[in-house]
């Protein structure tokens, strides 16, 4: 084609010089970025399927289209969270937690092979590294999340600096994720360093997302010591790489580099096998890698840096370094041949593999096709595998900075390297054959952060995305556009770039470079005139005379020519130009909106190649003409473009003729000398155009006539008619002839500059007045049709109304004025006058004339007059006259009145003023919103009115004195003339000391004293501070000489600012009284008394003084100030110096205030408290009885006389304290008598229900996990066996081979000892495994029986050779929790059918008896209790109160009363309602009270949400009080119903704290709140101090509150029925015991008889321990595992006496009290005996009676056999592996074990459940 090369050659000389001026804003193409300034960047992903972007940071994820405009984005974090909590995370457990930002770590595609992609997998560092789903279109949208996750479901580093990888594989049509991640030393350990993870939950599998239960993982001996940094994880062919460096544990523990390498769908990692890396011998630490092309072939490149010796730290000397995938492949393989078949040995017997990772397994000799017949590995098999030689690689490529990412591209055969460094600058490397690189570009990206890892070419492999750490940024991967000749871009050797040819295709020569994308020329703009699109035409491009001209095309070769997007057509070439047809006006594209052209890209073109391009203008005449509306000629004819006007037509056109003649030419268009003179006076310009100016007929347009308008104008003759516009309606037309509508059509939009005003004349004239009241020329009138109204004269059809109806008056305030009149009536109503003149003088008041204000006066609608005076106080309408006709009278009376003064209060004040003043009088409203001044107190201003009551604050005086009180009201002056008002001297303060406080506490004793009398009407004195805010203390004891003021408290190290002392208006600087500022001083510190053990008491020898040690402690106090207290006592301060206080103790140790046993020293300085610790006197000393055991009650009236004995003798008379408290019974028997009385009429209902339904026990399997695991939430009894299908036979298998062990006595029994003595196995473990044989073994629990026999005669020989009494008395081993296990497990249908009846009357009678008195819902102290640690001491008052609660049944509502207290909290109230609508019913099925609101109905009052806290709650300082019935005056008898809550409740929260149910409420901590309801927990009730008083005196002081122990007796005889049925139903022997009960007691006859124990006492503690202790003790306490009922703390603490009765009773030794016994203990004194005899007969009645039968014991057994074991199997098989080389050593030691081949069994059972591998 000599043709074309010559064109080459010409376009080359012709275009470029055209093209150079305008390479800087045309041809360089910027790169594409997005600056995203929320958070650090991480990662970033490529979506190859749709081109979108998606980028995770810190806390935020983006969603980025391909040219990365953000499409949505969503939040991350940050989380409460901390590393070493699991989630979910509780504050209240979890106090470390804080906000954490949630960095992210994984963000991969979850899609299937051949499909588009299913969602977005993203995970980060917070909650233990958990993942979610999110939507692939909506990134905010959370497709899947655990609220609650399980420790399997960990994925990520809980740290951002450690790394994590994964990648997504495809398994049979399951995906999964394999992840790596490095070592955290905080949070949950055993997570392995190369995990396999299900990401969809399988049907059959209990695993949910993200788990890795039952999958493979890489098994690691210790995490730590294996810490692998991961680089890289992908999928290539069938297998998984990991790129990571570690310590080379095996080898010289230098860091090295590896890949491992297994099969993708290898679910047990049975094909791990790994190889180190070497990169020219130096270069150790991998920092990033990718999988590429080299010479058509995959490869591994990986830029690694010099580690800094023997460190996992990094040099920023980096290379980079290419591994053949082939080359790679190979030596893994070879790898795993030689550890499958020459135990990891070549021919020369050196280790070439080995098992890495600290794994019990080796490489093995299997025979030599083992590789090919297992390629991925099996359970035979060894790994994980380690390769012991590197496979080596010459750098090519080095750089400093450090590399921080790689990517590759190949073009044409050649290997392109995209590199990214620390500097934030991308280099390109071409690498040669050789495997040397050359880097030939650098391109800066960001220069404030590094490039990040994530380095992604697009599907075209034309862009590159760029990470760094605030930004995305998009780079063409070719940028040729910057070479401007063929030198440059020659030299440059790009692969992308070349010279551009007119073939657009590659040349091979090395003499011309090429480019697939040519740059590209302009044609010469002058040269393409603007076109018209209306025609088609020819466009002319004009080469100039000074280029050469254009060669001559052969045939087969033409230019072509191509507008837009349209088809290319011929360009003809003719000597130096060139030619092109126009497109068609209906091809070219539609002008933009709101333009009046468009510009169209033409480029020339040599076949497909576009070798230059220019843009042509098409402009729209009729566009130009549509864009003006008021004025389409002007634009028209006044445009750029070359357009003109057709008038008749109206039309704009580019065409110099109109079809009906008459042009208007546009005034741009150059005239021409050809032009004749006639054409030159032709019409040319915007002056030529048709216009109107004027209106000459009236602007008033009245809205919905018709009117005419007549308009002035210019260039009218052209239409040769008169133009008239009309209105009609609201749009405006005009119209004229039809000859003419076209031109009026537009003409009509010229009259719009013409002002006209439309109205409407029933817009504001509501009434006839007002309507007749408008100007005449509207011409408006009231008509009178059937809705009359004000409307236009022409428009009323049934005639106008001449007069208007009389006044109306609507409202008239005040209705009260005085007799002096003066105030301003306001008169509201209708047709109140037209005009000011109609009423001016026709306004009366109760018959006294009122003068209107005309500036005040509204037409027709108000009136403001001003009230005259009446002679005396009369009341009346107020009547209004229209010009002495028409009348209006108001229905509101008005009344004068004579207001009147009688006192004021204070009568004096300083001059200063501000003393709040109050006037008192009677009828002081008259007016109502009067004003009310003083002549003789100026400014005086009323701020608070009532009939009787004026409120008013002084203000300043010049002068003392005594002035008179006038009030005004209008006209009248009232003035108190018989008590005056004393203006008094300003208070001076003389002095002011001390001078200094604390930051922390308030001062109490600043003393203030004042030169003068200081008013005692001073309002609240106070002392103010000022530093960022005000804060102010009021000041006490005001005197007319002192006051005393508390130093206000403020923050530590606060700037203060001003310091003074505020009495009304009196403010006082602090530092004008003394010369210096107020100072405050740092808080003082005083050291616990045992400094060395927090906590533990200090010894004390009476006649002593205490010594505490402390600094700054006299900065800022004084030794009066400070008050000591220990105990009950005070602690005489002696002395106080900066660093030591010393403080005398009372001779004899005081008592405690709290339920210790030891008093407290406690310091008090200011209102700072310091609590120093408890304090023991070394003496014989004792405290009195705390038990109200002297209290005698007499007439009603209790009169207590505590009798204090302080003699030295040990104890009391036992049977005086037993006859002092049957004294005390006797007295309290009547109030019980009554309270039986009561709580058996309760109690009828419930019988009625025992013994069916009524009893909501737990079915046995609830039962059974509640005892066998208490306290522990998912049980493996509610657990299922979660396996992959793949393993769910193997693992099964090897559980029931794991069963048949167990099954083996000799197997258990060893199994069960060698755990015992491990020091690991903690005394959980043991109760654990007890429970899981339990389960395991319990459809064979006779076997079990056997079992637990032999271990209890193993602990019985144990403690026989000790002390035998010490036996069972806890739960030390595993066979003493099988011993409950088994008690629990035999007894179950005894408590259902024998005890659990009593039991639940006896729960029911405690908790109504509880609920019947207050109960403080904080403390859970309760005034009806057994327990003197839970007993509301103090006397609440309180009442009964009966609730109506609306209860729906079906679609009725039928009323319930429900006995409730007024001190009930709402939520004890609604806890009371759903006791007694729920009656009966199991508590887990009635609605829970915080999901349920209380609605108090009161009538036509409407409904009222009662609620714990709300804005009504009462806080007092730092006190809030929880909301009562009584709070809320909720009466006897009120309406109330429990509707369901719709929202969280606003304000505070409820929870349970664990174990118990008392409501706490959290919430007002934050806000320095403390919480309380009956009683301020942490305040004890105030001991009366009487230091000069008696000896008798401050005893009786002491035991006031022991006063209310009483009441621990009445609850005693109130419940003494339902404990006396529980006892006898446990310990009755009328009808024969438990089976179980006489077997095992048997059992123990028998051990004792073996081992010749004679002792009774020793056999009658092992069947205590055994049966009462370890069994009924348990379910006293904790009625909740047998029924399924709430147990409250104020309920347990009952319970727990009981229970601790019962424990007292069980015993052999002799129960006496004393002074120092426990009140609970001396509660049930005159009970223990008898109970005593119970339990000695219980026994003594199954010792002598008949030995059970064994078989009637194992048939027993048989029947309740059955339980699903795998699940416990599963569990006990952990500890198995945990202790499994302990467990074979023990079995291989044992020659009856070895026998039976036991420790082989267990191998094969290990073989198939953990495929471990095994010595088989």
């Amino acid at each position: 084609m000599p043709a074309a090369a010559s064109l080459l050659l010409l376009l080359a000389i012709l275009w470029w010089p055209l093209v150079l001026p305008l390479v800087p804003s045309h041809l360089q193409s910027p790169p594409t970025f997005i600056t995203l300034n929320g958070s650090r960047l991480n990662h970033l992903l490529l979506d190859t399927h749709s081109g979108h972007v998606y980028v995770g940071a810190v806390n935020v994820l983006y969603h980025l289209s391909p040219d990365l405009q953000v499409l949505s984005w969503g939040k991350t974090g940050p989380k409460l969270d901390s590393p070493d909590c699991l989630p979910p995370i509780d504050p209240t457990d979890c106090t470390q937690a804080e906000t954490t930002d949630n960095t992210n770590k994984l963000l991969l595609l979850e899609e299937i092979k051949g499909g588009d992609p299913l969602s977005l997998i993203v995970c980060g560092t917070v909650l233990q590294g958990i993942c979610e789903k999110r939507s692939l279109e909506n990134v905010s949208q959370v497709l899947y999340k655990t609220d609650n996750p399980v420790d399997t479901q960990y994925v990520a580093a809980n740290n951002p600096r450690v790394s994590t990888v994964g990648v997504v594989v495809e398994q049979k049509g399951v995906l999964l994720m394999l992840v790596g991640r490095g070592y955290t030393s905080k949070g949950p350990g055993g997570i392995p360093p190369i995990t396999m993870r299900r990401l969809t939950p399988v049907a059959r599998h209990s695993a949910p997302a993200f788990s890795h239960e039952e999958l493979g993982k890489l098994v690691v001996g210790s995490y730590s010591e294996y810490n692998n940094h991961f680089v890289k994880a992908f999928h290539h062919n069938n297998y998984v790489y990991f790129v990571f460096s570690r310590r080379d544990v095996w080898g010289k523990r230098e860091y090295r580099t590896y890949v491992s390498r297994l099969c993708a769908g290898d679910p047990n990692f049975y094909s791990y096998v790994e190889v180190p890396l070497c990169c020219g011998g130096r270069y150790n630490l991998a920092q990033v890698a990718v999988l590429g092309y080299h010479r058509e072939q995959p490869a591994l490149f990986v830029a690694m840096a010099m580690g800094q010796a023997s460190t996992p730290t990094p040099t920023d000397r980096t290379a980079l370094c290419v591994y053949k995938v082939e080359e790679l492949d190979k030596a893994l393989h070879g790898a795993q041949l030689l550890c499958y078949t020459q135990e990891g040995k070549d021919a020369n017997n050196k280790e070439k593999a080995y098992i890495e990772y600290e794994v019990s397994s080796s490489c093995l000799k299997l025979p030599q096709d083992s590789l090919n017949e297992y390629p991925c590995g099996g359970e035979h098999t060894p790994s994980p595998i380690a390769s012991a030689i590197a496979l080596e690689a010459t750098p090519a490529f080095t750089w400093t900075p450090p590399i921080t990412a790689v990517t590759t591209a190949t073009e044409v055969g050649h290997t392109i390297v995209l590199l990214g460094d620390k500097n934030g600058r991308l280099h390109k490397v071409f690498l040669h054959a050789n495997g040397t690189g050359t880097k030939y570009d650098t391109v800066e990206v960001d220069a404030e952060s590094p490039i990040n890892a994530d380095l992604l070419l697009d599907s075209t492999k034309q862009n590159v995305y760029v990470l760094t750490e605030r930004k995305v940024t998009k780079l063409h991967v070719a940028q040729c556009e910057k070479h401007l000749d063929c030198h440059s871009c020659l030299s440059n050797r790009d692969p992308y770039c070349g010279w551009c040819s007119l073939e657009g295709r590659y040349l091979s020569s090395p003499d011309c470079c090429y480019t697939p994308t040519p740059a590209l020329s302009t044609l010469p703009s002058h040269q393409a005139a603007p076109l018209s699109r209306e025609e088609q035409t020819q466009v002319q491009t004009l080469i100039p005379d000074h280029f050469l001209q254009l060669p001559v095309l052969s045939k087969d070769e033409s230019l072509s020519c191509a507008f837009g997007s349209l088809a290319a057509q011929p360009a003809v070439v003719m000597e130096n130009r060139i030619t092109c047809q126009s497109p068609a006006p209906e091809q070219l594209p539609p002008s933009p909106p709101g333009n009046d052209h468009v510009s169209v890209r033409m480029a020339l073109r040599f076949g497909d190649v576009t070798i230059s391009h220019t843009n042509i203008t098409f402009y729209d005449c009729k566009a130009v003409g549509r864009l003006n509306t008021t004025s389409p000629c002007m634009a028209c004819v006044s445009s750029i473009w070359p357009c003109h006007w057709c008038v008749k037509d109206e039309l704009c056109t580019h065409d110099k003729s109109c079809p009906r003649q008459h042009v208007i030419y546009n005034s741009r268009v150059s005239v021409c000398p050809l032009i004749s003179p006639r054409e030159l006076s032709l019409p040319r310009g915007p002056d030529s155009c048709p216009c109107v100016w004027a209106l000459q007929s009236s602007p008033l347009v009245p809205v919905g006539f018709d009117s005419e308008l007549s308009l002035q104008g210019k260039n009218l003759d052209i239409f040769e008619v008169m133009l008239i516009c009309r209105l009609s309606f609201h749009p405006i037309h005009c119209l004229v002839t039809v000859l003419y509508l076209l031109v009026v059509s537009s003409l009509r939009l010229i009259c719009v500059c013409v002002t006209v005003q439309l109205y409407d004349c029933s817009v504001g004239q509501s009434d006839c007045s007002q309507c007749r009241a408008v100007a005449g020329n509207y011409g408006c009138v009231w008509c009178a049709d059937e809705t009359p109204g004000c409307v236009y004269n022409q428009s009323c059809t049934s005639g106008t109304m001449d007069t208007c109806p009389p006044p109306l008056i609507t409202e008239v305030e005040p209705l009260t004025g005085p007799l002096e009149g003066g105030i301003l009536l306001t008169i509201q109503g209708s047709n109140l006058g037209q005009s000011f003149q109609d009423i001016q003088a026709g306004v009366t008041v109760a018959g006294v004339t009122c003068r209107p204000l005309p500036e005040a006066y509204r037409i027709s609608t108000s009136i403001v007059c001003e009230l005259q005076a009446s002679a005396n106080a009369t009341a009346g309408p107020v009547v209004i006259t229209i010009r002495g006709s028409e009348k209006g009278e108001s229905q509101q009376m008005f009344s004068y009145q004579n207001p009147q003064l009688s006192r004021i209060v204070p009568e004096k004040g300083p001059l200063a003023g501000g003393t709040m003043l109050t006037v008192h009088g009677s009828q002081l409203l008259t007016g109502q919103r009067t004003e009310q001044s003083s002549d003789q107190i100026a400014g005086l201003q009323a701020f608070l009115v009532s009939d009787t009551r004026l409120i008013c604050r002084t203000s300043h005086s010049n002068q003392t004195g005594r002035v008179p009180v006038k009030v005004v009201f209008g006209k009248a002056e009232r003035i108190l003339d018989s008590v005056l008002f004393s203006y008094m001297e300003d208070a001076v303060i003389t002095d002011a000391t001390p001078t200094e406080s604390f930051y922390g506490y308030v001062r109490s004793r600043l003393i203030i004293h004042a030169k003068m009398k200081i008013q005692s009407s001073f309002n609240y004195p106070q002392v103010c501070i000022c530093f960022f805010l005000q804060i102010q203390e009021l000041c006490t004891n005001v005197t007319s000489e002192r006051m005393i003021c508390k130093s206000p408290k403020v923050e530590p190290k606060s700037r203060i600012v001003r310091v003074w002392f505020e009495m009304d208006n009196v403010h006082i600087d602090f530092h004008t009284i003394k010369n210096k500022p107020f100072t405050y001083h740092p808080n003082p510190d005083l050291f616990q008394l045992n400094s060395e053990s927090r906590g533990t008491p200090i010894r004390f020898k009476p006649g002593g003084v205490l010594a505490v040690e402390g600094k700054g402690l006299t900065l800022a106090m004084n030794r009066d100030e400070v008050v000591a207290q220990l105990g009950d006592k005070e602690c005489v301060v002696k002395t106080l110096d900066n660093t030591h206080l010393y403080c005398e103790p009372p001779e004899e140790q005081p008592l405690a205030l709290d339920d210790s046993d030891l008093p407290r020293l406690k310091v008090l300085m200011g209102s700072l408290a310091f609590d120093l610790g408890p304090v023991q006197y070394d003496n014989d000393l004792h405290s009195p009885v705390p038990l109200a055991a002297q209290i005698g009650l007499a007439a009603g009236a209790a009169v207590v006389v505590l009798i204090v004995r302080k003699s030295k003798q040990a104890l009391r008379d036992y049977k005086k304290v037993l006859v002092q408290l049957e004294t005390l019974e006797i007295n309290v028997g009547d109030q019980c008598r009554k309270e039986f009385t009561d709580l058996m009429t309760e109690m009828m209902d419930l019988s009625s229900d025992v013994g069916g339904p009524g009893i909501p026990f737990l079915d046995y399997r609830t039962y059974a996990e509640r005892v066998f695991f208490p306290g522990q939430k998912g049980a493996p009894l509610s657990q299922n066996l979660d396996l992959p299908d793949s393993r769910r036979q193997t693992v099964e298998q090897g559980l029931g081979q794991l069963n048949n062990l167990l099954n083996n006595r000799l197997f258990l029994i060893r199994f069960i000892h060698t755990l015992e003595v491990q020091q690991s196995f903690s005394q959980r473990d043991r109760g654990y495994v007890a429970s899981l044989l339990t389960m395991a073994l319990h459809d064979k629990l006779e076997y079990f029986t056997d079992v637990m026999k032999t271990l209890l005669g193993d602990l019985v020989q144990q403690y026989v050779a000790k002390n035998p009494k010490l036996m069972l008395r806890r739960t030390e081993t595993v066979v003493e929790k099988m011993l409950t296990n088994w008690m629990s497990i035999c007894l179950y249908s005894f408590l259902k059918e024998v005890a659990g009846e009593p039991l639940y009357k006896l729960y029911r009678a405690i908790k109504y008896q509880v609920d019947k008195g207050p109960v403080d819902a904080v403390t859970g102290k309760a005034k009806r209790t057994l327990n003197d640690s839970h007993l509301l001491r103090e006397d609440i008052e309180y009442c009964s109160v009966t609730l109506t609660v609306l209860v729906k049944s079906g679609v009725e509502v039928q009323p319930c009363p429900v006995k409730v207290l007024d001190t009930d909290t709402i939520t004890q109230v609604k806890d009371k309602i759903l006791d007694q609508i729920y009656k009966g019913a199991a508590f887990s099925q009635r609605p829970a009270a915080d999901s349920l609101d209380l609605e108090w109905r009161s009538g036509q009052a409407g409904h009222l949400t009662l609620s714990d806290d709300d804005v009504t709650a009462i806080i007092q300082g730092r006190w809030k009080r929880i909301n009562t019935l009584q709070h809320y005056k909720v009466p006897d008898g009120a309406t109330v119903a429990l509707i369901p809550r719709s929202q969280s409740p606003l304000g505070v929260n409820q929870f349970y704290q664990t174990g118990e149910k008392t409501p706490m409420l959290e919430g007002e901590e934050e806000e320095g709140l403390r919480l309380w309801h009956l009683v301020k927990p942490s305040e004890d009730p105030e001991i009366p101090k009487h230091r000069k008083s008696s000896m008798r005196e401050r005893e009786r002081a002491k035991a006031i509150p022991e006063i209310y122990l009483t009441r621990l007796l009445s609850m005693k005889g109130t419940l003494q029925k339902f404990v006396d049925d529980v006892f006898v139903a446990i310990l009755s022997t009328k009808r024969p015991p438990p089976i179980a009960v006489r077997f095992f007691f048997d059992f123990l006859d028998d051990m004792a008889e073996k081992h010749g124990i004679d002792d009774p006492e020793t056999v009658h503690i092992w069947k205590t321990n055994s049966l009462p202790l370890r069994f009924w003790v348990n379910i006293l306490k904790n009625p909740q595992f047998v029924f399924d009922v709430q147990v409250t703390d104020s309920v347990d603490a009952v319970l727990s006496v009981i229970a601790q009765t019962f424990i007292d009773s069980c015993t052999t030794s002799e129960h006496k009290v004393g002074r120092d016994s426990p009140v609970n203990k001396l509660l049930y004194a005159r009970e223990i005996p008898r109970y005593k005899q119970l339990v000695e007969r219980y026994y003594s009645d199954i010792h002598n009676a008949v030995s059970g039968c064994y078989q009637e014991m194992n048939s027993t057994l048989t029947e309740l056999s059955g339980m699903n074991s795998l699940v416990a199997l599963h569990e006990l098989y952990k500890y198995i592996n945990k202790y499994y080389d302990q467990i074979i050593m023990s079995l291989e030691e044992d020659t009856a074990g070895q026998k039976m081949q036991l420790a082989y069994r267990l191998q094969q059972v290990a073989a198939l459940v953990e495929n471990k591998v095994t010595d088989l």
